[in-house]
Formats: C-alpha cells, sequence, structure tokens
C-alpha cells in the first residue's frame, strides 16, 4: 500500500532551540523590559500613550483617503464599522478587565504576604524576651540581622528582578540554632512551642514572597493584548467622516485609554519592581522596633 507523507515534521533539537532563540529575543524587543521598571511612572505612561496616538494617528491619515474613495454609501459602512468595533471592543475589554483584576489582585496578594512575614518576625522577636539572656541575646541577634539582610540586600535584589538569597542563609542560621534550644522548665517549653509555630509560619511567608518575583504575566498574554488594542484600533480606522477633525479627536481619545490601560497592567505586573512596587517598609518598622525598644 501507498503510504501518504506525514503532515507533520518533527523539528530536530538544533531547529527547536534556534526558533527558542528568535521567540526570546521577540520577547525581549516587544514587550515590557526592564528600562520601564527605572523610569518614574509619568514617563512611562507618557510613553505608553505615545506610542499608540503615533499608531492611531499615522494608520488614519494613511488610511483615510483609500476608506472614502472605496465607500460608496457612508451610513451603511459606518454602521457595520460601528457593529464591528462594539463586538471587539466588548471582548478585548472583558480580556483586559480580567487580566487587570488578577494582576492587582495579585500585587495586594504579594503585599499581604510581605506583611505577615514583617509581622510574624516581630512576634517571635517578643516572645524571646522570656528566653534565657544568653539564648535571647543570640537569638534576637539573629533575627535583628535577618530583617537587617531582608531590607538591605532582599528589596535591592527584588527591584532588579532577581530571586535573593541573602535573607535565606540568616533565616536558616536561626531555624538552625532556636530548634537546637532545649527548654529548662515547663513554662518556657510552652512558649518555644508556640514560637516553633510560629518560625514554620515565617519559614512560609518567606518562600512565598521570594516565589513572589515569577508572578507576571506571560509574553504569551502580552501578545494577545498588545495585539487585541492594534486590531480595536485599525477597526476605528474605517469610519468615514465628513468632518475630520471629530475623528481624529476620537481616534486620539481611544488610543490614550489604551495606552493608559497597558501602562496600569504593566506598572502593576511585577509587584516588586518600577515605582509602583510592594516595599520593604513593614520590615523597617519592625527593625525601628527592635533597635528602640
Amino acid at each position: 500500500m501507498r503510504k501518504w507523507p506525514s503532515l507533520w515534521v518533527r523539528a530536530s533539537p538544533t531547529q527547536e532551540l534556534t526558533f527558542a532563540r528568535y521567540w526570546l529575543l521577540l520577547s525581549y524587543l516587544f514587550f515590557p523590559v526592564d528600562w520601564i521598571y527605572y523610569v518614574p511612572n509619568w514617563l512611562f505612561w507618557a510613553s505608553c500613550c505615545s506610542a499608540t496616538l503615533l499608531f492611531s494617528l499615522a494608520g488614519l491619515f494613511l488610511l483615510r483617503p483609500w476608506v472614502k474613495a472605496h465607500v460608496s454609501d457612508t451610513a451603511e459602512h459606518n454602521d457595520l464599522v460601528s457593529y464591528f468595533l462594539s463586538v471587539s471592543g466588548v471582548i478585548y475589554g472583558i480580556l483586559l478587565g480580567l487580566v487587570a483584576a488578577g494582576v492587582w489582585s495579585n500585587f495586594q496578594t504579594l503585599s499581604g504576604q510581605v506583611d505577615t512575614e514583617a509581622t510574624i518576625t516581630a512576634a517571635i522577636y517578643n516572645d524571646l524576651a522570656t528566653y534565657p539572656p544568653a539564648a535571647r541575646q543570640l537569638y534576637q541577634q539573629e533575627l535583628k540581622a535577618y530583617v537587617q539582610s531582608v531590607i538591605h540586600q532582599d528589596w535591592p535584589a527584588h527591584h532588579r528582578g532577581q530571586v535573593p538569597q541573602a535573607s535565606s542563609t540568616r533565616l536558616r542560621t536561626f531555624k538552625n540554632d532556636f530548634f537546637a534550644f532545649v527548654p529548662p522548665d515547663a513554662r518556657l517549653q510552652v512558649v518555644h512551642q508556640q514560637a516553633i509555630n510560629q518560625l514554620n509560619e515565617l519559614l512560609l511567608a518567606h518562600r512565598l514572597r521570594l516565589r513572589g518575583d515569577q508572578d507576571n504575566l506571560p509574553n504569551l498574554l502580552w501578545w494577545v493584548l498588545i495585539i487585541g488594542a492594534v486590531i480595536n484600533v485599525a477597526i476605528s480606522w474605517f469610519f468615514v467622516a465628513v468632518d475630520s477633525t471629530h475623528q481624529v479627536a476620537l481616534t486620539c481619545l481611544i488610543a490614550v485609554l489604551l495606552g493608559s490601560l497597558l501602562f496600569l497592567t504593566a506598572a502593576i505586573d511585577n509587584p516588586f519592581r518600577g515605582g509602583f512596587s510592594v516595599d520593604a517598609s513593614a520590615f523597617e518598622s519592625v527593625l525601628y522596633e527592635m533597635v528602640t525598644y
């Protein structure tokens, strides 16, 4: 029997690696990159709106003569464009709304996790006041070193988009020393057991914070968002208006709206980076209490 050729030919490992490199290059060229986290929010917003404005106006002025030359019934044509723009706008609005809500929810969740980590650290530090002087001094110094490491080493690493490791070493040292402590009486044994439970919660909160850097939008979703914005702007180019001034003004408003929404999504996409980000104020407050009281 005759064998039909396969319609799907598996790429070789070399071809797959080349394709992955091209995809990574396109991701770096067309999606939010590190520079957006090092400029003020107003400048990033102005950049997003300027890009959408330039694209919208350039397409409008280039396509407007061709559209007017090929449209005979202006009313019927505008009704058809309005229908497609309404459908496209609703679909894109739902998608962008869900993405923005998810990004904001992730931002609030991570901010709450940081507050929880700082609060548990302060609680353990206060419980150490009931320990013997030698053990209390050692454990409090180690916790203080942990908080200082979070502020001065972890947060700069977060701002660079890196997963910090300095505070993990400090916390691991404190955990090993703290687990080795043997309470001398029953009262301190109860306190020590509660402190161990709090330490386990602190380890969990610490791990969740370190994982927070990886909870940003994938590049594939950014492709969909940007292409959706382009489609909505492109549909508006097909309107035929007698007064071009009104059409230009409305096109500019749509462009600014889309640019602002894309800016908002990108600004809060990574909770630890950029001008609008989770800061270390909770740990700074804990460190102030450790030093002052």
